[in-house]
């Protein structure tokens, strides 16, 4: 009897945890709730980043040298102090031209001397031709020693003037142009010869300037002369938005040009381009930038929002389908990227729908519970 009871017992006790898995089984899982937005036909517009640095254009430079050895006699400007168009930036003390100055004006006092011995010479031989003293041709003589003397003497005040003028022309040197002094090379008491490489300031022109940039020979084919473009400085957000590093701070953008693009070199990857400022800007000499540069356009394409991307695996680009009440991961080809959308180039079509907004853990087959943006 107890034999025929064991197994009756075992059963009723089994059934419990039976009833139990069967409800673990049939109970839902929990639907994820998403965001979504239906793929749509639109026009996008794609870029060419690259860094690049703001860099002078030519005639934008100015040396202050000595037309010749001199002495300086004064400079007055200092590294940074800007600069207004026709300011006195340095005066010269001219060695040459002073001992010049004394040779022509001995020169001057010599001829002048000559002048009045001629004259008084003449004078006499007058008296005398008039006396039948002297002959005519005496007279002749001396009238041509003193048209000699005259003659010289004019010379002699031209060559002085001539270096008058010189030496107050070339004694001070202007500012050719509004600017800022970058260098100073010489003080006050210093002998400078008439050299480029014996600069005493240097000066520029900060709104004559241009960025020049690198970008790789493929991107350059993608834009055309004439191209507009934004840059921003190091330490600013970048065009569109997106932070171009990671130490940058927000900052309005720059509108640019491109002006050349020059054929690359066979064999070459890179190619350097300049582009103009369409405003005047502050953005100095030397200032390094992020620069986006308008590309090629694509009209009535299929285009998603950026966020909906997912790049896990940068090879294969993924976005997540609402298909019915389920997740489905979609491979996807991209192509055009701008600060907003994103073109699809296969595995999407117009009108799905696809999912904006939870999406970054979903797997196939997940269910979702769908919203409207």
């Amino acid at each position: 009897m107890r034999a025929s009871l064991v197994p009756v017992l075992l059963l009723l006790a089994a059934f419990p945890a039976c009833r139990r898995a069967g409800q673990r089984e049939t109970e839902a899982v929990p639907a994820v709730p998403v965001i979504v937005e239906r793929v749509r036909l639109g026009n996008i517009r794609g870029t060419v980043s690259a860094t690049g640095v703001v860099s002078t254009l030519p005639g934008a430079t100015f040396a202050v040298v000595s037309p010749q050895p001199a002495r300086i006699a004064d400079v007055t400007k200092n590294v940074g102090d800007p600069v207004k168009s026709g300011e006195v930036l340095v005066r010269f003390e001219f060695p040459s031209l002073r001992a010049q100055t004394v040779v022509d004006a001995a020169g001057v006092k010599a001829a002048e001397l000559r002048v009045q011995q001629a004259r008084l010479a003449q004078s006499r031989l007058n008296a005398l031709v008039t006396q039948g003293a002297a002959s005519r041709s005496e007279m002749a003589d001396a009238e041509r020693e003193l048209a000699t003397a005259e003659g010289e003497l004019l010379t002699a005040k031209a060559a002085a003037t001539a270096t008058e003028t010189q030496s107050q022309q070339n004694q001070a040197v202007r500012a050719p142009f509004d600017g800022t002094v970058t260098e100073r090379l010489h003080n006050v008491g210093d002998a400078v010869r008439p050299e480029e490489g014996d600069a005493i300031l240097r000066l520029i022109d900060p709104k004559q300037v241009q960025v020049t940039a690198t970008v790789s020979v493929a991107d350059a084919g993608r834009f055309v002369i004439g191209a507009t473009g934004r840059a921003v400085a190091e330490g600013a957000a970048a065009p569109g938005g997106a932070p171009v590093s990671q130490s940058r701070a927000t900052a309005t953008p720059v509108l640019l040009r491109v002006l050349s693009r020059p054929t690359p070199e066979v064999g070459a990857r890179t190619v350097e381009i300049t582009l103009a400022f369409e405003t005047p800007t502050d953005l100095q000499p030397g200032t390094q930038v992020g620069v986006e540069i308008d590309a090629e356009q694509r009209s009535n394409v299929p285009l998603v929002p950026a966020i909906a991307v997912l790049k896990d695996d940068p090879k294969q680009p993924v976005v997540v389908v609402a298909s019915g009440d389920v997740a489905e991961r979609r491979p996807v080809v991209i192509g055009l990227v701008d600060a907003e959308n994103i073109e699809i180039l296969s595995g999407l079509k117009s009108g799905e729908l696809i999912v904006t907004q939870g999406h970054t853990a979903l797997r196939d087959g997940t269910p979702i519970s769908v919203s409207a943006p």
